[in-house]
């Protein structure tokens, strides 16, 4: 369970590099629509970082778990 949750984390981490970064971002690159007022570009790299504490938050489950 704790190898399968590392494996997600690490995964969700490389896709959220790519997703952030010159190459992934440039579809997103506009400023409309906006996203609860702000532009969308910021938005998806706002969405990103809130998955990280999410998946930080179940890492942290599993690695307490006994």
């Amino acid at each position: 369970m704790r190898t399968a949750v590392r494996l997600f984390a690490a995964c969700y981490f490389v896709l959220m590099a790519i997703a952030v970064t010159f190459p992934g971002v440039r579809p997103f690159n506009t400023v409309y629509p906006l996203v609860l007022g702000l532009p969308f570009s910021f938005a998806w790299v706002v969405g990103w970082v809130i998955g990280a504490g999410i998946v930080f938050f179940l890492v942290y489950l599993a690695e307490n778990r006994r």
